[in-house]
């Protein structure tokens, strides 16, 4: 038995990985930019880049041979290094190249001198490589409108236009740079040149007339260490060891699973319980009586209450509540409040087991072994709870383990709509809000426990069945 429980071990390790690479996959196929679905629609790209840059999504996605332009303050001040756009010339080149301060320690909110500005990774990144890679598409200004001639003289300027980066340097000078001479026009916008290369950027902000060495634009150092610095390896490391944090609440996964689980425990295990129980005990009966107006009965009910949807019975199961007990029927006011979802819990999936345990123990109780104990006297009840149910519980023992997931991760729909804080309403909510981390979370920890429960129900076949062997 060793020797399978080490290869069920290596297989599940297996399924596990496949889950959470399908899981990063179908994340990063998902449409839509998640930097501006926390930080606004609206936000500049230099805000977006930042948010990205602080929660690892800017990396590439499997191995890293990236590269990203990089800026250094070489001046000595208080104030951080900034890149911002000369809004009188239309510029928007700092918001197209996405440059935003690095901070040291993104994970702890710290008033510390920005050293570095940073713009977005770049695969194999080189003074060769063409600058509209760096911009992503995006243009480097727009062009202004001249003002309409008047008859009256006037002494305003005309405006001067094109791509202009403001750099405001930490001993509090700025520097202007003008990239116009890297740009062309392309109907109402400045983008740039075909033949424009990032080297050509460097060289425009190196050899500025007014540098004079106060900064110093280049290109990320690269080495064979940095290959596996990815979104993916970050995304196993995170899942495996719990450390990221909710992109929502900025608290621990480990520190949310705590608060939460208990409460979806506390849901789930009487309502599993209290089912698995009255769903043998009443298929046992209807069983044993097959034929009879009692199983008839039971059958009728059974299928009725298949073919209601789990829905119905919790809409009118709090409409009904609301009517008695207004109190109960939604929140954890009380401790009481969770009898109403754990009495739906196990009414709606009631009709689904009792069939299924009576088409088990159906097999059985026209054995031999049934009617010679009940020929010599034995007990309805010590016939089907001590005999019958003992040689049926390869297959509910089956359905019982494979259930053991949704005991952690609670119901989903069942929590969001009676308002109960675990880990099921934490689940929808965190899909609902992109909040990657603690769905990666979830996800891992189901497959955690499922094949940890599918392992178990092997083994506790050849605890209940001494004909089963495991090789």
């Amino acid at each position: 038995m060793t020797a399978y429980i080490l290869r069920r071990i290596g297989w599940s390790i297996l399924t596990v990985f496949g889950v959470m690479l399908i899981t990063f996959a179908l994340f990063r196929a998902m449409p839509g930019d998640i930097a501006a679905a926390h930080v606004g629609q609206k936000a500049r790209q230099q805000d977006r880049a930042e948010w990205l840059n602080r929660h690892g999504y800017d990396r590439p996605k499997w191995v890293n041979w990236d590269g990203r332009l990089v800026i250094v303050d070489n001046t000595v001040g208080i104030k951080p290094l900034g890149a911002d756009d000369d809004k009188t010339t239309g510029s928007q080149a700092a918001d197209a190249l996405a440059l935003f301060g690095e901070k040291p320690d993104p994970e702890e909110d710290r008033k510390t001198d920005t050293l570095r500005l940073l713009g977005r990774f770049v695969g194999s990144l080189n003074t060769k490589t063409r600058l509209t890679e760096l911009t992503k598409g995006h243009p480097l200004a727009k062009v202004l409108k001249q003002p309409e001639p008047t008859s009256q003289p006037t002494t305003r300027p005309a405006p001067v236009n094109g791509p202009v980066i403001v750099f405001s340097l930490r001993d509090g000078t700025s520097l202007k740079v003008n990239l116009t001479t890297l740009s062309t026009v392309v109907k109402d916008k400045f983008v740039p040149k075909a033949d424009a290369t990032c080297g050509d950027l460097i060289n425009a902000i190196n050899n500025h007339p007014d540098n004079k060495g106060r900064i110093t634009a280049g290109i990320t150092e690269w080495s064979w260490r940095d290959i596996f610095d990815s979104q993916f390896i970050d995304h196993m490391v995170n899942s495996v060891t719990f450390r990221a944090r909710s992109l929502i609440i900025k608290k621990k996964l480990t520190e949310i699973i705590v608060d939460r689980a208990p409460v979806s425990l506390a849901l789930t295990i009487p309502a599993m319980a209290a089912g698995w129980a009255l769903a043998l005990f009443i298929s046992s009966f209807v069983a044993y009586y097959r034929g009879t107006i009692l199983d008839k009965v039971g059958v009728f009910l059974s299928v009725l209450g298949m073919c209601i949807p789990f829905l119905a019975f919790m809409i009118y199961g709090q409409w009904l509540m609301f009517t008695i007990a207004p109190t109960r029927a939604y929140g954890l006011a009380y401790r009481s409040n969770v009898y109403l979802p754990i009495t739906i819990m196990v009414v709606a999936g009631l009709g689904g087991s009792v069939r299924f345990y009576r088409t088990v123990i159906l097999d059985q109780v026209n054995q031999d072994y049934v009617r010679t104990a009940r020929a010599k006297g034995a007990s309805l009840p010590a016939v089907l709870f001590k005999h019958v149910l003992k040689n049926c519980m390869l297959p509910i023992l089956t359905n019982l383990i494979l259930a053991l997931p949704f005991l952690i991760m609670g119901s989903l729909l069942v929590e969001t709509y009676f308002g109960i804080p675990g880990l099921g309403d934490l689940l929808l909510t965190s899909i609902n809000g992109r909040d990657e981390p603690v769905v990666n979370a979830m996800v891992f920890l189901m497959a955690i426990i499922y094949t940890t429960g599918v392992m178990l129900a092997d083994i506790s076949y050849a605890i209940f069945d001494p004909r089963i062997r495991l090789t």
